[in-house]
């Protein structure tokens, strides 16, 4: 049997750099696993949750990283432990051996952190000043020398999550931007990023993490306050959340970012509905898209997500993370309660035994741009899935195929004869091949069994 090998295609000409970023945080899917949850594909067998991820088209998992979450009491009477630094090396080591990009967001709490809370680790109570920039400087440190060691290093890391009105906070409850503290302790961080990629010759991208709301204010404030060392701006654009109407306005977001701060524009977290209902009796805390009118139902929720890839890539935009499409109902306990407050949300129907929703077609939204009509060249190159040969229709004479890989290499570059290519030496996965017919190029997935 051929060891499976999940692989995309980074188009060098005509699209951004691997396309585009698009994938999911799938923070909760291992303790998910380990709590009795089981995902399942279309077809309703039983699979891998990353294996289906990447060979759906995912191309980076979204990861986030508590200080101590044992600190925290789970709404069953134990200690949390999802999200601490073991949970995240076995996710990222799962998402990585299924050919996707690996995005660390760190809470810089032992806890959940968003726009009310940004509360600080237990272990840096009493700091402050220089100290508490120490701290944090080591820790970021720290965490990526150690999933380095563990062959797991990021290729995003996020210094705070939806960090809208404070950081590293010492009262629960979010109490606003103290200048220049605030200012110290992200640049602690992400001189520690800095200063891991020249230690280790890596090339870890630098993020900071606002919302829709807020992303405008703080990219100016941020800049007024000396914080540029980093090289995305992350946003989470949830429609319950927002007060958009339109997509367009999100469009537009992302354009003035990108050009106002010159610096890469992904959404890191969204979700959308495909139901109402529910699977245990855990509450789900959305039950609306907010001002959108897209129906309720799987086919909504997959065109939705379509239009919302589709309108940050038209912005210029370089990615789109799902927010926990596998967060599922099982006997998992968090701080609040028991089974999933989002399965509504997530990728996966209830009613079917968690079988793929028809959103994960999203997912092959590279492969719908690299023709002009996804109709056209229907056709052209057959069977899919193949075993031994492929073979094409109409194809440019004397017209060389490419084929590449997850990091742009190419795998065949081979002049077609006789209208077949032989791809028996290729292990099973996904492809992506690259010719002309009629003058114009295609690039197709085929599968390989």
């Amino acid at each position: 049997m051929k060891k499976i090998v999940v692989l995309f295609l980074i188009f060098s000409a005509g699209l951004q750099a691997q396309c585009f970023t698009i994938g999911a945080d799938l923070s909760y899917t291992n303790a998910v696993l380990s709590n009795g949850g089981v995902y399942r594909d279309s077809n309703n067998n039983i699979v891998n949750p990353y294996a289906l991820f990447a060979q759906k088209g995912a191309n980076m998992i979204r990861m986030r990283l508590f200080h101590t979450p044992q600190n925290v009491t789970s709404s069953c009477g134990n200690a949390i432990s999802a999200n601490d630094i073991n949970d995240v090396i076995s996710g990222f080591t799962s998402a990585k051996a299924n050919g996707m990009k690996l995005n660390l967001a760190i809470h810089y709490g032992d806890y959940f952190n968003d726009p009310n809370t940004q509360k600080r680790p237990q272990a840096w109570n009493g700091l402050s000043g220089v100290a508490l920039q120490n701290a944090i400087y080591n820790y970021t440190f720290t965490v990526l020398q150690t999933l380095k060691n563990n062959n797991v290093t990021p290729d995003v890391v996020a210094i705070g999550n939806e960090t809208t009105w404070g950081f590293v906070d010492d009262t629960s409850t979010t109490n606003g931007w103290t200048w220049p503290e605030d200012a110290n302790k992200f640049n602690s961080a992400l001189t520690a990023v800095t200063d891991f990629n020249a230690s280790n010759n890596t090339t870890i991208k630098k993020a900071l993490h606002f919302t829709d709301s807020t992303a405008s204010w703080l990219a100016g404030l941020f800049t007024s306050q000396g914080i540029t060392n980093y090289d995305i701006i992350g946003v989470s654009f949830y429609p319950f959340f927002s007060n958009y109407t339109s997509l367009t306005q999100l469009g537009n977001l992302v354009s003035s970012l990108r050009t106002t701060y010159n610096k890469d524009i992904m959404l890191f977290e969204t979700g959308l509905l495909w139901t109402t209902g529910n699977s245990d009796s855990y509450s789900n805390f959305i039950n609306t898209n907010g001002n959108f009118s897209y129906p309720i139902t799987p086919t909504g929720q997959k065109q939705f997500f379509n239009d919302i890839v589709t309108t940050v890539y038209n912005a210029g935009g370089k990615g789109v993370l799902y927010w926990e499409p596998g967060w599922i109902s099982s006997t998992f306990c968090d701080k609040w309660g028991q089974g999933s407050s989002y399965e509504n949300l997530s990728f996966f129907n209830f009613s079917t035994g968690n079988s793929a929703l028809p959103i994960f077609d999203v997912f092959n939204f590279c492969n719908g741009l690299s023709i002009n009509d996804p109709n056209k060249n229907e056709g052209v190159i057959y069977p899919n899935p193949a075993k031994e040969f492929i073979y094409f229709k109409d194809l440019n004479e004397n017209s060389q195929v490419v084929v590449y890989d997850v990091f742009g290499r190419i795998i065949l570059n081979k002049k077609v004869t006789e209208n077949k290519l032989d791809v028996s030496e290729l292990n099973s996965g996904i492809y992506y091949f690259e010719f002309y017919v009629n003058e114009s190029k295609v690039a197709k997935k085929i599968v390989i069994n």
